[in-house]
């Protein structure tokens, strides 16, 4: 049996115990508790350390730490199924390449420490220590077996196979989630785990949704600690909560929330002023007075960083006892909340702020459905029973709303308005039964942006004052749009007649005309992911530097601390201002909060898409067999992607089904072409497909040409495809075709 070669990381060790010589071999493998019989193979590990200027080579069969020994970093481990790895490092310098035996004993997820060197790729280096190790559940497939079972994990990315001891638990060919009991420590050990849950076989809907949130970690128990401290938590608001803070309880404000909302952090009222402006109250659920930092709570809002919201359910960020009961904005509730009181003028200037902590009594729970019917914005749904004071309400919020609006617009406020899909459920709530696009009647949705403008509205005012008064408080931040991939994105627009500005890439009041004017046309949903594409997605940092998308010069997260941890760390940050105007605090880890908090909301918004497939797999099942109409929106290495619109659902025709041979992209990625046939797809293209084969294992939804449909695709000889591309003629750049997006970024 091959001696196996030591890791990086455990050489890298020996080597710190003595940072001021150099070790010769013998000494090494002596640290190591191996004889001359290891000899080659720990001097072949140290040489290709060498290489990569991990260790550097003296005379004499003599190694030494190099005299730059690189940096140190912390972040999370990435695996590679190939063997390889990445560290998210926290020093915002980039990632950290790991090469196969510089692993250590680190899997997918765990937070590690590694010594990182300038590289060939970037940086290099090795992972020396894990500090915290990922979620110990693993779903997977099992493997029984009588000499013994094992688990193949559902993420490649996690180290297996896993052996499985203790309790014979499910059968062979299960989905079952295992949890580890000992961790590997080096390369090449295997981790041990039993099985703690059987999900169920492979394919049925509940077990998917159940393997991806086990699997990325989001569904996680509730440490003992967590449930000690919640039992903990007060009933009620006491009389010494409230004291010191400025009584609300008489403002009529209200909440207006989905139908389904379970949390309610955030209570509006508008009242309009003789000069024609308005005085704006936003009050928002004072989390941070029952998650103090440091604290079980805070730990566990931190690992989970968002709430996940799926289908039929939302995880919480926070345990229920404060999501949906002391924190939430309850009617005829006393409740605590730092508040934001504008005053604004007619054109929607804010003439004066400020932020307050208050305790209020919510007036009224409305919804935004009831309250667009009440006032007769829709004839959809059931009207909410509104008072006059509350009609009067509602339609001075409205017309302060428009104002906002219209004011963010001028600036240059980028509206994608692109579709995002909603699963109805059968009168059980469980069982899917349609995909609608969630573009809502226009009165629920002027109801929406009556809150969403004033949320707004408020995490821009305290933005300005952490700026101002130099807060430590994590901003959202957003680029404008970059390089190649924005040229694409003028060249596409061209080529379907809607040609853009060059001004625009530095003008976001040109941008944010151009998505307005081609709104509702056939282009308009791919010019818009393209230009998505072309800008860097939002993220929370500790440095502002504006928010493109809303024309914003800061930005930041206030208005949701029951559902997001970064707005839990700014209204700490207010709260201590407020209190304390004077004292400082120290910056040190808000980079790496920011890190982490964006990364989260990653890893939510993936979970979230993935699980909304498998509904789409699942209500397509509904309809195998059936012809409909669809849009092609993609292409990728599959093949086309199309879009039907009722029941919303995006499938995948392979280019295999439709003609053999090879298919060529354009250099946009709006075309794709057959070399023998000829025939081609274009986005925007509408053909008839019928639903072909669901895998709910591989997300997808098969497709095929039905009827005339592959006749009637278009067919341009080659020749035709150069007309007119003679001298002097411009060509687009040169690019990558798109992938389908399906989902726009939040703000």
């Amino acid at each position: 049996m091959a001696r196996k070669a030591p890791d990086d990381g455990r050489l890298i060790q020996i080597f710190e115990a003595h940072p001021t010589r150099a070790l010769h071999i013998m000494e090494v493998l002596a640290a190591l508790e191996e004889g001359p019989a290891a000899r080659r193979v720990v001097t072949d590990a140290l040489d290709r350390m060498v290489e990569r200027g991990l260790v550097h080579a003296m005379p004499g069969g003599r190694y030494r730490l190099p005299r730059d020994q690189g940096g140190r970093v912390e972040g999370r481990f990435i695996q590679n199924p190939r063997g390889f790895g990445f560290v998210e490092a926290n020093d915002g310098n980039g990632d950290v390449f790991i090469a196969p035996n510089g692993v250590l004993g680190a899997m997918h997820g765990d937070l590690v420490e590694a010594v990182a060197r300038p590289g060939g790729r970037g940086r290099e280096g090795a992972v020396t220590a894990v500090l915290k190790r990922r979620s110990p559940m693993v779903p997977g497939v099992l493997r029984a077996r009588p000499k013994g079972s094992w688990l193949e994990p559902e993420d490649t990315r996690i180290r297996g196979p896993i052996v499985i001891e203790g309790d014979d638990l499910g059968r062979d060919g299960q989905v079952v989630v295992a949890t580890i009991e000992k961790w590997p420590s080096h390369v090449g050990e295997v981790p041990v785990a039993r099985v703690s849950e059987v999900l169920g076989d492979p394919g049925a809907l509940a077990t998917e949704v159940r393997k991806v949130t086990v699997r990325e970690g989001v569904e996680i128990p509730t440490a003992a600690d967590v449930l000690e401290e919640v039992a903990r938590l007060p009933a009620t608001v006491s009389a010494a909560d409230a004291a010191g803070r400025v009584d609300l309880r008489d403002r009529p404000l209200v909440t207006i929330d989905p139908d389904d909302a379970r949390d309610h952090d955030d209570a509006v009222y508008v009242a309009e002023r003789p000069d024609g402006g308005w005085d704006v109250t936003v009050a928002i659920a004072d989390v941070s007075h029952y998650v103090a930092l440091g604290t079980a709570l805070d730990r566990h809002a931190a690992e989970r960083g968002t709430s996940v919201y799926l289908p039929d359910r939302a995880i919480s960020m926070l345990p229920q006892e404060i999501s949906g009961r002391i924190a939430s904005l309850l009617p005829d509730e006393d409740r605590l909340v730092l508040a934001v009181e504008a005053t604004l003028t007619r054109d929607g200037t804010v003439a004066e702020a400020r932020i307050i902590e208050a305790v209020m009594r919510s007036h009224a729970r409305l919804t935004y459905g009831g309250v667009a019917r009440a006032m007769g914005w829709t004839d959809e749904g059931t009207a909410a029973p509104l008072t006059d004071a509350m009609r009067a309400m509602v339609t001075t919020s409205d017309q302060c709303s428009a104002t906002l609006r219209a004011k963010r617009q001028r600036r240059g406020a980028l509206d994608f308005d692109l579709p995002e899909g909603r699963v109805r459920f059968a009168e059980d709530n469980v069982t899917p039964i349609n995909i609608i696009q969630s573009k809502r009647d226009a009165g629920v949705k002027r109801a929406y942006a009556l809150i969403e403008d004033l949320m707004l509205l408020a995490n821009e005012i305290v933005a300005e004052v952490c700026v101002q008064q130099g807060l430590a408080a994590i901003f959202r931040v957003h680029g404008g749009p970059q390089g190649e991939a924005f040229q694409r994105f003028m060249a596409a627009a061209l080529a379907l007649g809607h040609p853009v500005d060059e001004e625009a890439v530095d003008s976001p009041r040109v941008l944010a005309d151009f998505l307005r004017k081609i709104r509702g046309t056939p282009a308009a949903r791919v010019l818009g992911m393209l230009l998505l594409r072309a800008m860097p997605q939002a993220r929370y940092s500790e440095h502002n530097t504006g928010h493109r998308g809303l024309a914003a010069t800061a930005y930041l997260h206030f208005t949701s601390p029951i559902r997001r941890y970064p707005d839990l760390l700014v209204h700490r940050e207010v709260r201590r201002w407020l209190r304390d105007p004077e004292k400082r605090t120290s910056t040190e880890g808000l980079s790496v909060a920011a890190a982490d908090c964006s990364r989260l909301e990653r890893r939510a918004v993936d979970v979230e898409r993935e699980v909304l497939d498998l509904y789409r797999c699942e209500v397509a099942r509904l309809h195998l067999g059936e012809v409909h109409l669809a849009t092609v929106v993609g292409f990728g290495t599959l093949g086309v992607y199309l879009d039907i619109d009722e029941p919303f659902l995006t499938g995948l025709l392979t280019l295999e089904s439709v003609a053999a041979g090879s298919w060529e992209a354009d250099d946009l990625g709006l075309r794709l072409r057959s070399s023998r046939t000829g025939m081609i797809f274009q986005v925007g293209d509408q053909l008839t497909v019928e639903i072909a084969e669901i895998s709910l294992a591989r997300r997808t939804i098969s497709l095929r040409l039905a009827g005339t449909a592959r006749e009637s695709l278009r067919r341009v000889p080659a020749e035709r495809e150069h007309k007119g591309k003679g001298k002097g003629s411009k060509k687009p750049p040169t690019t990558t075709r798109p992938k389908v997006q399906k989902k726009g970024r939040k703000r």
